[in-house]
């Protein structure tokens, strides 16, 4: 993507994106824009010709210089009413209508959008690459990224150039995100996804990393990482990333645990045909994780953060976990496991037990893919959160999940999902009891590896891909919380 700004209108062959909200008379540069669409305004918008209607995408033409110029508009509704997430959405529904009419060179009239033209650039910069995603292709004819394709002129008198740069940074990390959880199992396993990593993160200042193999987990004593991958040709690693800028303030670090079940076949639990397929998304949680983390490095953000990413393929085999085995976890307490399909919270146990042993973090996140309680509980969309925070942590959270538009609903997480974790008669633990709840039990079983750690765990089986359009993207992987989680750690609240 090329970008330029500028502080007026300079006639060229681009098209001419304008919001316009209901009351885009009273708007301090209304003469500015009539000015543009030939004194015309008032009629163009009366006739319906462009929709002032929130979020509505309308095209007509101006003569500019005897040339004519196309001319988007999205509609912003109430001007008094609009959000940092309304602007976003509009300029997402702008860039899908400029990809649909193959129009890829655009002037923005950023004045127009009746906001900070510093959130507006921002909100540009994000959209620009999240809204038009495509997943990464495998076919002969693959294409580009549309915004790879596009030039962009920002009009403003303002300097938003850091602004539309930030925007941008966070965006590709989602799409980073996006392509890790969308590449095939035979491409993406373990020792691949870790090799990825080191590769993408090799020229990023302030960051080191660490990747445990196989034979390391189990000398180590990784016992429940190990044995859901253990059946797999393709043996599990634990992927260590951290960032630890020159600058920042604690040294107690900000950890995010994600789970990076490769393909997920159930394993002797098998899973029927139609319930295995799309399994290779059941990594999503650790992607989004890297998402994070490479959204704090390119923002060279003065924090000190660790992602711990637990890897494994969950598979049939001989030598494979089975329902009734027993294995001692990282911590030294024992688990019964009754499904082997209750994988990820095994993997997710040990990761959290060596995050907190190794970091004393000041607050540990774990995100993963965990259930389809929690979407059987809150539906699709919305992200499912467990924890033992305080309440300063927990609004903190809220503030930045509504200013992103990420939906999350908090789920109980009491002394009975604690109860109903330690009722095994021959281990410590047990990892599955079949009972109503199992989005609570699975939070219960993990808080057991925690070691008191204040912690939030985020169910996002339903949030981590759309089944539909958005104006953040198409169907298929969404990145969820990246934008929530940076924009959080961006506040400094969390160590407030």
């Amino acid at each position: 993507m090329k970008v330029k700004f500028e502080e007026s209108y300079v006639a060229d062959d681009s098209v001419i994106v304008i919001g316009l909200p209901e009351n885009v008379e009273e708007m301090k540069n209304f003469a500015e824009l009539d000015t543009l669409l030939n004194g015309l305004t008032k009629e163009i918008i009366t006739s319906n010709v462009l929709s002032t209607k929130l979020n509505k995408v309308t095209t007509t033409g101006v003569t500019i210089q005897r040339e004519y110029r196309k001319v988007v508009a999205v509609g912003l509704g109430d001007a008094s009413q609009l959000t940092v997430l309304k602007v976003q959405e509009a300029l997402g529904n702008v860039f899908q209508f400029m990809e649909k009419e193959k129009d890829n060179k655009a002037q923005i009239i950023l004045d127009t959008f009746a906001f900070e033209a510093a959130e507006v650039a921002d909100a540009i910069g994000l959209m620009a690459k999240v809204s038009t995603y495509e997943p990464v292709g495998y076919t002969s004819d693959s294409k580009q990224q549309f915004s790879e394709g596009l030039t962009l002129t920002l009009v403003t008198e303002h300097d938003v150039t850091k602004y539309f740069e930030h925007g941008e940074k966070v965006g590709s990390s989602i799409n980073l995100a996006r392509n890790f959880a969308t590449m095939p199992p035979n491409l993406l396993y373990p020792e691949s996804y870790a090799d990825y990593l080191a590769d993408n993160f090799k020229n990023h200042p302030h960051v080191k990393g660490e990747v445990k193999d196989f034979d390391t987990l189990t000398q180590e004593g990784f016992g429940l990482l190990t044995a859901v991958g253990k059946a797999s040709q393709r043996k599990p690693r634990l992927v260590t990333i951290e960032y630890k800028h020159p600058d920042a303030k604690f040294d107690a670090p900000i950890v995010l645990v994600g789970k990076g079940i490769t393909y997920d076949s159930g394993g002797y639990s098998l899973k029927s045909r139609n319930g295995m397929r799309s399994m290779k998304y059941d990594m999503s949680g650790s992607a989004n994780v890297v998402g994070m983390i490479e959204a704090v490095s390119k923002l060279d953000l003065p924090v000190h953060v660790v992602a711990v990413l637990a890897l494994a393929e969950n598979m049939v085999d001989g030598n494979g976990m089975r329902p009734d085995d027993v294995y001692q976890s990282l911590s030294g307490k024992t688990v019964e496991v009754s499904n082997t399909d209750a994988e990820g919270r095994l993997v997710l146990a040990d990761a959290v037990y060596y995050a907190a042993k190794e970091y004393k973090p000041k607050v540990m996140m774990d995100f993963a893919t965990l259930t389809g309680a929690v979407v059987q509980a809150i539906g699709e969309y919305r992200t499912g959160i467990f924890t033992d925070v305080d309440r300063k942590v927990m609004n903190n959270l809220l503030i930045s999940s509504k200013v992103t538009g990420e939906d999350v609903w908090q789920l109980p997480l009491s002394e009975h999902e604690e109860k109903r974790v330690r009722k095994s008669d021959i281990a410590d633990l047990i990892n599955a009891d079949f009972k109503p709840g199992g989005a609570s039990f699975a939070a219960a079983f993990i808080k057991e590896f925690t070691e008191n750690t204040p912690w939030i765990h985020f169910d996002i089986a339903g949030s981590s891909n759309s089944t539909s359009v958005t104006p953040f993207g198409k169907k298929g992987s969404t990145g969820v919380m990246i934008r929530t989680i940076v924009d959080l750690i961006e506040s400094g609240t969390l160590y407030e």
